[in-house]
């Protein structure tokens, strides 16, 4: 057992020193060579090891199972599409688009939960999480493709699109792969890998919300299935592991929260503070919860309301310091709160404002801020 994790190891400094070049050195690889390279680490692994097949009950009924599953969650997330309105999908889909579009993602989906189940079979709980942490890598190096990184706000985009919900798909697949086998995981991986190149629309949710559905999705996947699979063997979980339940009742619930206040699709959303303009009355790090109903009725703001509104592709949140109302039509001047401030320059109009700031909660957006400064942000 031993030497075989001494193997594994060896294996993930592989997988990890392959995607450095990419990660670090900026060089950009063939989508096509990423695929055929984890194929490569599966045939080095199937000849040190041999390939155990997954001991999965009742497999075909499971399978279907998990396929119904995962394409329920797809057609749910496409419902939030009704409130955001979709988009015309940017991939050709005729057949040999598909093809071409698939292939290697296919082939990269296979090679990776081989891999994967490996590890879990001939390893230990060491090497499972080191697995973690090569195959994340070696997802970024195949995304990396996809992104032009033109500014610091599309390495932020980035993170939040495929980094991000890399960690959480692979550590539920890994759990997956320990607890079922690799058919499972492969089944799941398959559809959320390829639906997006079939399908002729695709919900127009903003990269945030995005990023917060593909990081849930695997885990109410996995409530599902773990769900399915242990009422299969007829157990009784209700008083079985209920502390991780907890974790992911908790995590589910705070989620669905910071979609609610985050992705501006209902009436309260959130903004960050990063200037100090209004300060004392909101500094740096502060994040404000912002009412939109007096986006459409402004004749409701009064002077000395906090606003935030926009001005050429810039968000502002300042204070109204006089209210004008000409034909039926409201216009606004503003001021920071800062005691250097000067009037600002421009007039607010109905179509700025974005809504009033109902009240601000201390240092929550400093993380915000942090990952915005790390990446270059001023």
């Amino acid at each position: 057992m031993k030497n075989n994790v001494i193997k594994i190891l060896l294996l993930e400094i592989v997988c990890i020193l392959f995607t450095v070049p990419c990660i670090i050195g900026g060089l950009r690889y063939n989508e096509y060579l990423i695929s055929f390279f984890m194929l490569g680490i599966f045939g080095i692994s199937y000849f040190l090891f041999g390939f155990k097949k997954d001991k999965l009950s009742n497999a075909k009924k499971t399978l279907i199972f998990v396929a119904v599953i995962t394409i329920a969650l797809v057609f749910i997330t496409y419902g939030i599409g009704f409130l955001t309105g979709f988009a015309r999908s940017p991939y050709n889909r005729n057949l040999i688009g598909i093809l071409l579009n698939t292939g290697s993602v296919i082939l990269l989906v296979i090679a990776i939960e081989l891999v994967r189940y490996q590890i879990i079979k001939n390893g230990n709980k060491l090497t499972a999480i080191i697995s973690v942490i090569a195959l994340v890598l070696v997802e970024i190096t195949y995304s990396v493709n996809l992104y032009n990184f033109y500014n610091e706000f599309a390495l932020i985009e980035f993170i939040c699109i495929a980094v991000l919900p890399s960690i959480s798909k692979n550590i539920i697949m890994t759990l997956y792969v320990r607890n079922y086998g690799y058919r499972v995981s492969l089944i799941y991986s398959l559809i959320l890998a390829i639906y997006e190149y079939v399908v002729p629309i695709v919900p127009n949710y903003d990269n945030y919300l995005r990023s917060i559905i593909l990081i849930i999705m695997p885990i109410l996947n996995m409530q599902f299935i773990d769900a399915y699979l242990k009422r299969k063997k007829k157990e009784d979980v209700r008083n079985k592991n209920i502390g991780p339940k907890i974790f992911v009742v908790i995590s589910i619930i705070f989620l669905l929260f910071l979609i609610a206040v985050y992705s501006n699709l209902f009436r309260y959303w959130v903004a960050t503070i990063a200037s100090g303009s209004m300060s004392p009355t909101i500094e740096i790090g502060d994040i404000v919860v912002v009412d939109k109903y007096y986006s459409d009725n402004p004749k409701e703001l009064a002077v000395g309301d906090i606003i935030v509104f926009k001005i050429k592709d810039t968000l502002y949140t300042h204070r109204i310091i006089k209210s004008i109302e000409k034909n039926g039509k409201y216009y606004f001047r503003t001021k920071g709160d800062y005691k250097d401030n000067a009037e600002d320059t421009w007039i607010v109009l109905k179509e700025d404002i974005v809504g009033k700031v109902k009240f601000k909660i201390k240092y929550l957006g400093y993380p915000s801020i942090w990952l915005h400064n790390l990446v270059g942000g001023e």
